[in-house]
């Protein structure tokens, strides 16, 4: 790989400046997914008597919502950052797989809230957004997928 002779630093940025476009989507929707996580976690209680987020309110508290979408965010991140920026390690060969988990689960949130939305009956701009992220995240398990795919017929041929 050619980012291993270079002091970390520049590696990060080089493997994070080299793959970012091909990888758009998945680093925009994991920051999404963490400022969204960030909010909930706040002292501002969104769930509290607002009809449209009650479906999710009832499934479990404001509170761990923010940190499992913290914590999937941050997960995916880390899945991003090996994937473009140490591919030729023992880890980086999984990456792939990683990153296809992280999309899929960042669709069950993308999912909750998308149904939530659409189950208050409140009038929400949210039912115009989080539907079209949940399609991308979808497409985005289909691309880490075939990736996953096509490095493990690498393995397996020995290259």
């Amino acid at each position: 790989m050619p980012y291993r002779n270079h002091p970390l630093p520049v590696r990060l940025y080089l493997g994070i400046h080299d793959h970012f476009p091909a990888r758009r989507s998945e680093w925009v929707l994991a920051g999404i997914l963490i400022v969204w996580g960030w909010i909930l976690t706040g002292p501002d209680q969104t769930f509290a008597g607002n009809r449209a987020w009650s479906q999710m309110a009832a499934i479990m508290p404001e509170n761990s919502w923010g940190w499992f979408a913290i914590s999937v965010g941050a997960f995916r991140l880390a899945a991003l950052i090996v994937n473009g920026t140490f591919a030729g390690t023992w880890y980086g060969r999984w990456s792939p797989h990683v990153r296809a988990l992280a999309s899929f689960l960042t669709c069950f949130l993308w999912f909750q809230i998308s149904f939530g939305l659409w189950n208050s009956d409140a009038a929400t701009t949210g039912l115009a957004v989080y539907p079209g992220l949940l399609v991308l995240d979808a497409m985005n398990i289909v691309a880490a997928s075939k990736d996953a795919a096509g490095m493990d017929r690498a393995v397996s041929d020995g290259s």
